[in-house]
């Protein structure tokens, strides 16, 4: 019995520091603001979020403050003023924010 305690209380410790994330994200609605053309087919567009919402992840939140400051590189088809919803996500500190 002793050795299922140890075994299970193992278990959860380890599990409980598994949760690395690998992927910020955040579910949004949002207005573009600003959009600029980048190489190719993208551009990054700066987001409003006073009608929307933005609502992070739980467990590995993208920060509001970077999604405003850096903007999201999305294709070039909306306009300002058009609505943009998804999620929102990077996969490394420094990486592009992307939309789902």
């Amino acid at each position: 019995m002793k050795v299922f305690a140890v075994l299970l209380t193992m278990m959860v410790s380890i599990s409980a520091f598994a949760n690395e994330c690998n992927k910020e994200d955040a579910q949004i609605v949002g207005t573009i603001v600003s959009i600029q053309q980048t190489d190719g087919d993208l551009c990054v567009a700066q987001l409003s979020f006073r009608k929307g919402m933005y609502n992070p992840n739980y467990t590995c939140p993208l920060d509001r403050d970077v999604v405003l400051s850096q903007g999201v590189l999305l294709e070039c088809g909306p306009v300002v003023g058009s609505q943009v919803d998804g999620i929102l996500y990077r996969t490394s500190e420094t990486g592009p924010i992307l939309l789902y």
